[in-house]
């Protein structure tokens, strides 16, 4: 377990390199990354976040970075990084153990994570706001040096799968091993089919699921491009799913996401024929994902019957029922 006294000090090595006076640093969270709050002396609030260690390089945080300045020009309400003395929002600290860590100072965003019990509605404007995110994606050229993760079946679901293998959790048994392997390839295949077209695969939010939300009274806004990468537009439909796909509103959120998005992107029947495949990926990612953190209290916190909610969903999926008959 991290040491909470070792991560202040982290943070505090960070701070160094900004001008905040009398700044007053809180831990709010510990997860993937670890995120301070910054309560400045003349009153400004700011979130520090401390990256998880040998996850992303520097070139590729600066790409994240660098994605996100152009969002906020164009008037996107996402995470704005704030510069350090020397110009630069990125600072690399080490502290004792020998761990290096980037971190990043981000200008204070108001709001709560929404739960499970959101309103349906919300999805619109999710979806408008997903919609706005991708023309932007679209049409934006990217710097020279910019480097994302790649998220495909690959890296998804794959051999060389980032978030853990999902025939390596634990309580895994031979029948839902096979169950699973046979949704992969029906996947792979249909996602070989769609294919990588411009206008089906660029640059996406790549997780934006409810806990990287932030909703105050009508207003959303979008946080965490920690794993923005490439891939298909409609991924960030499937990861805004996450965790919650035989969740009993999940095809109003769905139906609200999509008529949302509608308002100003759009949507073809092949991206609707493609959405269950990549809802049953992304769950699948999400199991292996649980059994490199097995430990951890988020893993915890799902219960006991995630693992064969997940076999369910499969089971939906190999009949071609997955978004008509879960929840």
């Amino acid at each position: 377990m991290t040491d909470p006294a070792l991560l202040y000090r982290q943070a505090h090595t960070a701070l160094a390199d900004y001008r905040l006076p009398d700044a007053q640093t809180t831990l709010l969270s510990i997860s993937e990354n670890v995120i301070f709050r910054i309560d400045a002396g003349d009153g400004r609030r700011y979130a520090l976040r401390l990256h998880r260690p040998g996850y992303h390089s520097a070139p590729e945080i600066r790409s994240e970075l660098a994605w996100l300045d152009a969002l906020h020009v164009a008037g996107l309400e996402v995470p704005l990084p704030i510069p350090a003395h020397d110009g630069m929002p990125l600072r690399t600290v080490q502290c004792g153990d020998g761990v290096t860590r980037h971190a990043v100072l981000f200008a204070w965003m108001d709001g709560t994570e929404p739960t499970s019990d959101i309103d349906p509605a919300a999805f619109d404007r999710l979806g408008r706001m997903t919609a706005r995110l991708h023309g932007h994606s679209r049409g934006w050229t990217r710097p020279d040096g910019f480097i994302r993760k790649i998220w495909t079946p690959d890296t998804m679901t794959g051999p060389h799968a980032l978030w853990g293998r999902w025939d390596w959790v634990p309580g895994m048994t031979p029948s839902a091993h096979d169950l699973i392997a046979q949704c992969v390839r029906q996947v792979d295949a249909q996602l070989a089919g769609y294919g990588m077209h411009p206008d089906r695969f660029g640059l996406i939010h790549a997780d934006l699921r409810l806990a990287n939300l932030l909703v105050s009274g009508t207003h959303t806004r979008l946080i965490d491009f920690d794993d923005c990468g490439i891939s298909w537009f409609m991924q960030d439909l499937a990861a805004a799913l996450s965790f919650h796909e035989d969740h009993p509103h999940v095809p109003r959120w769905v139906d609200h996401w999509l008529r949302g998005y509608s308002t100003t992107g759009t949507i073809t029947q092949a991206d609707l024929d493609i959405l269950p495949a990549l809802v049953i990926q992304r769950r699948i990612q999400l199991l292996a994902w649980t059994g490199t953190h097995h430990d951890t209290q988020q893993v915890h916190s799902l219960g006991p019957d995630w693992f064969d909610g997940t076999l369910g969903l499969c089971h939906a999926w190999t009949r071609g029922r997955l978004l008509r008959d879960i929840g």
